[in-house]
């Protein structure tokens, strides 16, 4: 089950610290992973949507092709803020490799 728990700015932020390549952009934290080759690409596309439903949380995303990146912006909308699930699932999704 989702931990729908509203993160505090204080809170966040460290979490955040111990999120490579993640930050805070409103009621979002994004980021964008970037990949050498397509084969990398193949590689993480399935784990991302596996992710997604194993943790029944849904973020925002983009596939560049040309610039061979995966953009990713998540929040939990019901609440209008950043929860506790929201860290979670890009903890996980930083997990890939």
């Amino acid at each position: 089950m989702e931990d729908k728990t509203i993160l505090s700015e204080t809170e966040i932020n460290s979490l955040l610290n111990q999120l490579d390549g993640w930050s805070k952009d409103g009621l979002y934290i994004q980021k964008t992973f970037r990949f050498t080759n397509f084969k990398e690409i193949n590689t993480f596309l399935p784990y991302l949507t596996t992710t997604i439903i194993n943790h029944n949380h849904h973020p925002d995303f983009t596939f560049d092709s040309s610039a061979k990146s995966v953009f990713i912006r998540v929040t939990t909308h019901s609440e209008k803020a950043i929860t506790r699930c929201d860290i979670d699932l890009a903890a996980a999704l930083n997990n890939w490799r």
